[in-house]
């Protein structure tokens, strides 16, 4: 068994039905400007694709931890420190 047929036999294939012939076109042009297959260059896309879901659900992931903690609040501003020592109120709480 040759070594590329070896390789083929991991491989799935995949048929992509309907596809508008305005995109088909495009991709064709695409493939062609870049000097690759039809075939490479959509899966170019589709590794892309994939690679950034991956990314966005490590993102989404870090979010709900990030969750977990409480929100930081940080030292008071100036103003608030002045507006609350010239009337007796709490700062942020304007009338």
């Amino acid at each position: 068994m040759s070594k590329q047929s070896a390789s083929i036999a991991t491989m799935a294939t995949l048929y992509v039905r309907n596809v508008p012939a305005e995109l088909y076109t495009k991709l064709q042009e695409w493939a062609e400007g870049s000097g690759r297959s039809l075939n490479a260059a959509v899966l170019e896309l589709l590794e892309a694709q994939a690679s950034k879901w991956d990314r966005n659900a490590e993102y989404r992931r870090l979010l709900e931890e990030l969750k977990k903690y409480p929100p930081y609040v940080g030292p008071p501003w100036p103003e608030d420190i002045i507006r609350e020592h010239r009337y007796g109120r709490e700062p942020g709480f304007d009338d």
